[in-house]
């Protein structure tokens, strides 16, 4: 069969003279006596396409037979026709350089005939003398391998010290001189050396490798392809010897250029590849995944850590540890205003600061004092002796809405003022009523929870320094139904008791970190807001999916034990919670300028101004890809118009709240609704699942103040004054809602 020579073929498509019904056909070939090798199969079709790419090895002799296989499913039977390529003719014509050139093969079975397109790419032949040895004249030729072997041989053997010979694919041998790095395709001899060497090191001794010149110019058509350059360049010298990362290998081509073998993927690459930061090792998953394990803090990443990666990441830490205590006690202030809002439904008022009413499991009634860590069976209200008595004839009792009111039997009249002080006891009757009917809610869920809930504890011991990791792994190994006992955790290297507090901190560093806008599952809503959403880019983690669910467990997990998270999500976030559609006006508190855009559609006339050149499509980014999407089908060539833009508003509206993460949000949900089912939460609206979800804070109102931009207005105006005045005189929760109404958030 003589030399050999790596050529592509691509196998394009086929036609026939036939008219028959589409079947499905695929296309098998065999170079000369080798194995046969076929395409993908074209389905339901009477012209097939495969435009299937092969890397076959061929002589200027080598014969290709093909064969065309036709599947008619409805008779259950396969016919094939079969055509033959001589090579020989191609490279006679061409040279010997093949720069993909179509060929049409004649395929005939019985009858029907057809013809089958080829493309051939790649170089047979090097020389005009080859060419014409191929073609059966007697020619000398300049290649090593044929004729003059044994001197070439010989003179091999005289190499000078440095030098190496080495063959190329073609055949042709060249020589490596590894002192100078550079290739050559003559023979040295040793007078050459001792020139080189007598002679001081010029410019070339420390140039980089350059491809060889040869004794011949080439053919035309040889030096103007690309791929002709590149067989006919001798490969450089790589001189880099620094430790490859673990199960990398460093391997050299026939042509001499270096590369690379990663074990680990079974991958190669041309680049070297980098070592990795100390401490950090590369694994791969039972998938077949490549993820990156850091020893110095026993995690595990699926980016590949650099050295700018892990000293931005360092720092982020070391800020975030400073924060923590500050954080820290911010939540142990929403447990105390929690405590503080405590109200009783027994109708005797409101508990003293620091006192909560509870019940056991017989049905009785005892309090717990959270100052001291203390519970009592007796009433802390009934306690008080420090009030001034009544007048004589003056008695206090109770409305039914738990109000204390006066009765003067001396006069037979009832009053609101108490005789002691002059002042109205039910000067804040409104304030009291929604606190009263939010709690009886939130006293309805408690029951539910209570009713629920099961016996003995689960527990759940994480570590401080990879509280994320450890928490997903134990507790999307529990049953749903047993995340409903009562929890016990415990921090590893910390023995103790959980009372409740242990809990508490676990809740806020979980919350801390499984939020974090670095692990791409969510994303602030905007830039001055640090209200949270899911980050339609979350899908960069393979697991973000099980990272939801696992999320929407520890959220229910919070609500069901009555505990509060780090940070709060968006509004409409809260609405999809609950299953409540969502309107134009809750994108005011995502993306007021967007808002403002469809709002302005929404108040203008179509059919009174020229063309918006609007349409029921919309173009979202997600990692810098621009991508158009319709709103309905066909909805790039419906334009809007006065009669549809509610649909297209109300289109809009869903597309900006869903699209892209749909997945993401699905499987929160099902996360969440395995502790706590939606029905539970059907009373409360979003804002009130904000307050039991992360609970109030305490508000500076010095800061609000001075953060205030007014228009119209002025710090000075009495309408301000009035309004800063009411601020400050109102107790923490009316804050709470009067800054989420001013705010949308």
């Amino acid at each position: 069969m003589g030399e050999t020579f790596q050529v592509k073929l691509t196998i394009k498509s086929a036609k026939f003279n036939d008219n028959g019904r589409p079947n499905e056909f695929y296309c098998e070939f065999a170079v000369d006596n080798t194995s046969p090798r076929k395409t993908e199969l074209s389905k339901k079709t009477r012209s097939p396409v495969w435009n299937a790419s092969f890397s076959v090895l061929l002589s200027v002799t080598s014969k290709i037979t093909f064969k065309v296989y036709r599947k008619n499913q409805q008779r259950n039977e396969t016919t094939h026709f079969v055509g033959v390529f001589d090579i020989k003719p191609l490279v006679d014509e061409h040279q010997g350089t093949l720069q993909k050139v179509p060929v049409k093969v004649k395929l005939k079975q019985g009858s029907v005939t057809g013809e089958l397109d080829l493309e051939v790419d790649g170089i047979l032949l090097r020389s005009s003398n080859q060419l014409t040895s191929a073609s059966g004249d007697p020619a000398t030729t300049n290649s090593p391998s044929r004729g003059n072997s044994a001197a070439v041989a010989a003179s091999e053997q005289a190499l000078p010290p440095g030098w190496e010979a080495r063959t190329a694919p073609d055949g042709r041998r060249y020589y490596v001189n590894h002192r100078t790095k550079t290739t050559h395709w003559t023979i040295p001899s040793v007078d050459e050396y001792i020139n080189q060497t007598s002679t001081p090191t010029g410019a070339n001794a420390g140039a980089s490798p350059v491809p060889p010149t040869t004794t011949a110019p080439p053919t035309p058509s040889a030096a103007a392809t690309p791929a002709a350059a590149a067989a006919t360049t001798a490969p450089a010298v790589s001189d880099s010897d620094a430790p490859l990362p673990n199960g990398f290998e460093k391997r050299t081509d026939p042509l001499g250029r270096p590369y690379y073998v990663d074990h680990l993927t079974r991958s190669t690459t041309w680049e070297r590849p980098e070592p990795l930061p100390p401490g950090f090792e590369r694994k791969v998953d039972p998938r077949g995944r490549l993820y990156y394990v850091d020893h110095n803090t026993r995690t595990t990443t699926w980016q590949k850590p650099t050295g700018d990666t892990v000293r931005n990441y360092e720092a982020w830490r070391a800020n975030d540890n400073r924060t923590f205590q500050s954080q820290m006690n911010n939540m142990d202030n929403r447990y105390a205003q929690q405590y503080n809002m405590s109200q009783t439904t027994d109708g005797a008022g409101a508990l003293p600061e620091g006192w909560e009413q509870r019940t056991d499991a017989n049905g009785r009634v005892y309090y717990v004092d959270h100052r001291t860590r203390t519970t009592t069976w007796d009433d802390p209200r009934k306690s008080v002796t420090n009030q001034a008595p009544l007048p004589p004839g003056w008695e206090m009792r109770l409305s039914p809405e738990g109000f204390p009111y006066f009765v003067d039997h001396n006069t037979r009249k009832t009053t609101f003022i108490d005789p002691r002080t002059g002042k109205s006891t039910v000067d804040k009757s409104i304030i009291v009523s929604y606190e009263r009917n939010f709690k009886f809610k939130s006293n309805q869920f408690r029951y539910l929870c209570q009713q629920h809930s099961l016996p003995n504890q689960v527990k759940i011991s994480v570590s401080r320094t990879n509280v994320f990791e450890d928490s997903y792994q134990q507790i999307m190994k529990i049953a749903p139904q047993d995340l409903r006992r009562r929890l016990f955790v415990q921090f590893k290297g910390e023995d103790g008791l959980d009372y409740g507090g242990v809990a508490r901190e676990w809740f806020f560093m979980l919350s801390r970190e499984m939020l974090n806008p670095m692990y791409c599952l969510f994303e602030y809503a905007k830039n001055n807001s640090y209200h949270l959403q899911i980050n339609p880019a979350s899908f960069v983690n393979p697991d973000h999916l099980a990272y939801f669910r696992f999320i929407g467990r520890v959220i229910a997990m919070a609500l069901f034990h009555s505990k509060y998270i780090d940070s709060g999500f968006t509004l409409p976030f809260y609405k999809r919670l609950l299953n409540r559609p969502l309107t134009l006006n809750d994108l005011e508190s995502v993306d007021e300028e967007f808002y403002r855009s469809i709002k302005s559609i929404q108040e203008t006339n179509l059919d009174e101004v020229d063309d918006l050149y609007l349409c029921f499509s919309d173009c979202y980014e997600i990692l810098g890809k621009v991508q158009t999407v319709d709103l309905k089908p066909g909805g790039s060539d419906i334009p809007v118009t006065e009669e549809n833009k509610e649909e297209y508003i109300r289109l809009v509206v869903h597309a900006k709240f869903t699209r892209g993460i749909e997945e993401q949000t699905k499987a929160f949900l099902e996360g969440f609704n395995e502790i706590v089912p939606s029905q539970w939460l059907q009373y409360f609206d979003e804002k009130e699942i904000e307050v039991m979800l992360c609970g109030i804070q305490e508000i500076n109102v010095d800061d609000w103040e001075a953060n205030t931009t007014y228009r119209n207005y002025n710090k000075s105006s009495k309408q301000i004054v009035w309004f800063w005045q009411y601020v400050r005189e109102i107790d923490h929760e009316q804050r709470i809602r009067l800054l989420q109404f001013v705010t949308g958030e």
